[in-house]
């Protein structure tokens, strides 16, 4: 695990500046703490700092091959690596270290840039081929690990975090209002470009080649959805817990201590019940709560640590934790507007004082149907026969009838949320089931001011999403979302959260429910396996049985969380309205001040349950702050923290 950086002139005859080098690689010190390496031959250079998991001794970053012509740094770990090894050993190559990195390197010179179909794990690499001049950027099929890169008229810079590449001074931070649109829609950006206009990320299951200059993306791998409509439940649970088993056991692989994030769910309990068997000794696991009745999942998380005998700690977070706030926008580069991301800090720093490797639930939703809106969607065939009138007029007469509930999932919010979605073209439901600052006129145009319409006028945020959700290779609406979710929700959202928290803290974070042979193999099962008689995720609670205890499988789902409605209406009434109604967003002419002034106090009001779009607004705010304030981003997110400070004082 690692951060990379690296330049590449676009002509012959450029050369790279070594300082430039180490100062990107230096600003992503937080991601690699161990380690640290450079090399620059002109037209080339590469950085990387390393955290060190496998082969301590001589994994040093960048390496090459024998006679120097490919050279390599990698982020991330290749789960298939030995069995590679011993491939190409039998080919003739000869290995300088026992890394995962150097497999990449010789897998390279055989089979040029197809080599990257061969190989299993998350990873974002730079490779430099020295006869060719040519750099090959890629990256893992499901987007864990990032890569951003921008390219100005003398050559073209790649990095890990966005951040470095600001180390050059060349590239200047100017907005992206497209992508901004984006986020207030999503809290994500489904697009390849990013919230800074000329920075892109490589898409997940890509790779990229720079030649004189000339940029091309291919894609390697794409997720297919052919049900194999003769199997069995028998034969899916079998093969489920066949595919999880080894998907967790390869991401034990480790030189340093190891353990798990553990949520009360099914499926960081899964992943904490397998690890148990494929352990010699006691599972180091992690829990966070909170002390608001609803979302402590402390006590239940602690039921699955006790059947395992894990080695168990755990951390109550309280609302004074987004003093964190300016740090962790700083390190994400970006508003990452999801409440559990201050959570997810706090486990990750926990874990970090124990372990240099954790491994987590995530991604099980996504394959195994564990979202409400994958039974929602299948129920609103059935919610459209009502007559049209009673839809649109009666039933949000009679919901306005009770004032809005702090707990996340009231039978109020639950039917709002339904009855709205059944307006909605069927297509369109689902990229309106996951937004927050809807794509009608009520919200976004009243936030935005008349000069910021006009910047995003005729734009649609949902396209990016309608054009996968219209593969028409995929027949069932329930797969059509899941795929949607894990070719765009997962790289642009979850991924994000997860890589970026645990790298500022120096862990690394494995997804074994993100093993792509394991995703292929849960897009064969059928829909009906899925979800059944409207429970989500039946198939893995099925399987869970044989591992959890039972209480723990009939729990509602919860996950990592906050109960952000309820802090904005208390402990954080003050400090959102202080810093939303002293808005630079709106000082630079980008929001209207009076429509957020609206949604503080009909939130306050408990009027509406607004506290995830205030809570956007204000990542938002402060990641704008910190970068358009005309202060350097370090200095003004230092200057954030003494301000929070003195509001908390």
């Amino acid at each position: 695990m690692c951060g990379i950086c690296g330049e590449v002139g676009n002509r012959y005859g450029y050369t790279v500046d070594a300082d430039l080098i180490k100062r990107m690689s230096d600003s992503l010190a937080h991601r690699g703490p161990d380690d640290e390496g450079h090399y620059v031959n002109q037209m080339i250079g590469f950085g990387q700092r390393r955290l060190s998991i496998i082969d301590l001794q001589t994994g040093h970053q960048p390496l090459s091959n024998e006679d120097g012509t490919v050279w390599i740094v990698l982020n991330g770990e290749i789960y298939n690596y030995q069995a590679l090894r011993e491939q190409l050993l039998r080919r003739g190559h000869t290995f300088t270290t026992s890394s995962d990195t150097e497999v990449i390197v010789h897998l390279y010179e055989d089979e040029g840039v197809e080599c990257i179909k061969q190989l299993k794990g998350m990873f974002s690499f730079a490779l430099w081929d020295e006869k060719k001049r040519r750099l090959m950027l890629g990256r893992d099929r499901l987007g864990k690990k990032p890569l951003f890169y921008t390219q100005h008229e003398k050559s073209f810079l790649f990095a890990s975090e966005i951040k470095a590449l600001f180390c050059d001074n060349r590239i200047r931070r100017e907005l992206n209002p497209s992508a901004l649109h984006d986020f207030l829609s999503f809290k994500f950006i489904p697009q390849q470009e990013d919230l800074f206009k000329g920075i892109c990320k490589l898409p997940p299951a890509s790779y990229l080649t720079v030649n004189e200059g000339k940029v091309r993306i291919e894609s390697y791998w794409n997720l297919t959805y052919k049900t194999d409509t003769s199997m069995s439940e028998e034969e899916a649970l079998a093969k489920s817990e066949e595919v999880l088993s080894r998907a967790v056991k390869s991401r034990m692989i480790s030189d340093v201590p190891i353990g798990a994030f553990l949520s009360s769910g099914l499926d960081s309990g899964m992943v904490v019940a397998l690890m148990s068997q494929f352990s010699s000794s006691p599972v180091n696991s992690f829990s966070i709560g909170d002390q608001t009745e609803g979302f402590n999942e402390l006590p239940d998380a602690r039921k699955i640590a006790d059947a395992f005998k894990t080695d168990h700690r755990e951390l109550v977070v309280h609302p004074e934790a987004i003093k964190i706030l300016p740090d962790l926008i700083y390190h994400l580069d970006g508003p990452f507007a999801d409440v559990p991301a201050l959570p997810m800090y706090y486990v990750a720093k926990l874990a970090r004082e124990h372990v240099t490797v954790v491994l987590t639930g995530d991604g099980g939703d996504e394959s195994f149907a564990g979202y409400d809106r994958y039974i929602a969607n299948q129920m609103l065939t059935k919610y459209r026969c009502l007559p049209h009138t009673l839809r649109k007029k009666f039933i949000p007469a009679f919901l306005n009838l009770f004032e809005e509930k702090t707990a996340r999932k009231s039978w109020r919010q639950t039917l709002r949320w339904f009855n709205t979605m059944s307006m909605m073209p069927e297509n369109e439901c689902y990229p309106r089931g996951i937004s927050f600052f809807s794509f009608e006129n009520e919200q976004k145009d009243q936030l935005y001011t008349h000069d910021f319409q006009q910047r995003v006028k005729g734009m649609n945020s949902m396209d990016g999403i309608l054009s996968r959700y219209a593969d028409d290779q995929i027949m069932d609406s329930l797969n059509k979302m899941m795929f949607c979710d894990l070719m765009i929700r997962v790289p642009e959202y979850s991924n994000v959260k997860v890589d970026r928290i645990s790298m500022m803290h120096g862990l690394e974070a494995r997804n074994p429910f993100l093993d792509h042979e394991l995703v292929e193999f849960a897009a064969t099962i059928p829909a009906k396996l899925k979800l059944k008689n409207g429970k989500r995720k039946y198939l893995l609670k099925q399987l869970a049985k044989k591992y959890l205890p039972a209480e723990i499988i009939k729990l509602p789902k919860q996950g990592f969380g906050s109960p952000i409605n309820e802090w904005l209406r208390g402990e954080l009434k003050d400090f959102s309205r202080d810093l939303l109604q002293n808005s630079l967003l709106v000082k630079d002419n980008l929001f209207n001040q009076k429509y957020i002034n609206s949604l503080l106090a009909d939130h306050a009001a408990k009027r509406m349950n607004n506290g995830n779009r205030i809570w956007s607004l204000i990542n938002l705010e402060i990641w704008y702050r910190i970068n358009f304030s005309q202060q350097q981003p370090e200095v003004a997110k230092e200057n954030l923290k003494d301000y929070f400070q003195s509001l908390s004082a």
